[in-house]
């Protein structure tokens, strides 16, 4: 039974790492949609700089459901690993069958294949508890032990909605605003030396692949820029004599 307990725990460890990687690609498309919104501001189109700092706190509303999911996987881990090590009372795995439950829940509609793996998962832990004789399977006393793994899921939704504000600019400060000059916002003045940077590389690869001619408006399109931030990059890079337009 503690082989079966560790292998429940190596599958959580597989789901936990598919996590961490979809928070990375959140938080990276995050951060290019930030550029963008930034751009939008320097170039004063609210317009666009609305959206993308609406789909920013989309992006973020996902990575704080997928960052509490790993920290509730790491607690249901971490339980495992103590119940297979030092206790042989089955009754702890109601909780954490619990937690995986709700766990799945969320992430159904994010990351299904973690979902359906977590699915499995719980049906192991069920079997489990069944065949040590504490709870019957199909009448599990959810309501006697959903105390415990609720107050986890509570937990978790916390942490993770903090970390988050951690890790993602703040978007206070320009959602809904009219244009504003970069200085005016530190967020956005600490953004715009990556965002020139990333503009002016892909208009040299753009530039590169069509055989030094340019349009702007293919360009925009291409590099997900607006035809504006192509101009103002272009008459930047002339002017610093990095570029020659004929």
């Amino acid at each position: 039974m503690k082989e079966r307990i560790a292998h429940a725990s190596f599958r959580l460890h597989s789901q936990l790492e598919k996590l961490e990687h979809t928070y990375a690609r959140l938080h990276e498309r995050d951060t290019e949609l930030f550029q963008r919104c930034v751009g939008a501001q320097v170039s004063n189109d609210p317009g666009h700089a609305k959206i993308y700092a609406n789909e920013c706190a989309e992006i973020r509303r996902i990575a704080k459901v997928v960052l509490g999911s790993q920290l509730a996987l790491e607690r249901v881990i971490l339980r495992l690993e103590t119940v297979g090590e030092f206790t042989d009372v089955m009754m702890e795995l109601a909780p954490l069958m619990y937690i995986v439950k709700e766990t799945k829940s969320k992430i159904v509609g994010i990351v299904p294949q973690v979902a359906s793996e977590l699915d499995e998962v719980n049906n192991m832990l069920g079997d489990l508890t069944y065949e040590a004789g504490e709870v019957n399977s199909t009448t599990l006393p959810i309501e006697a032990t959903d105390g415990e793994a609720r107050k986890i899921l509570e937990e978790t939704g916390l942490m993770a909605e903090e970390k988050v504000r951690e890790h993602f600019p703040d978007l206070s400060t320009i959602e809904n605003q009219p244009a504003a000059k970069p200085e005016a916002i530190p967020e956005l003045a600490t953004a715009i030396p990556d965002m020139e940077v990333n503009i002016e590389e892909r208009i040299y690869d753009y530039a590169r692949r069509h055989n030094g001619e340019l349009s702007i408006k293919s360009c925009a399109s291409e590099i997900g820029r607006s035809p504006e931030e192509v101009k103002v990059t272009l008459q930047r890079l002339q002017e610093s004599g990095k570029v020659a337009i004929q």
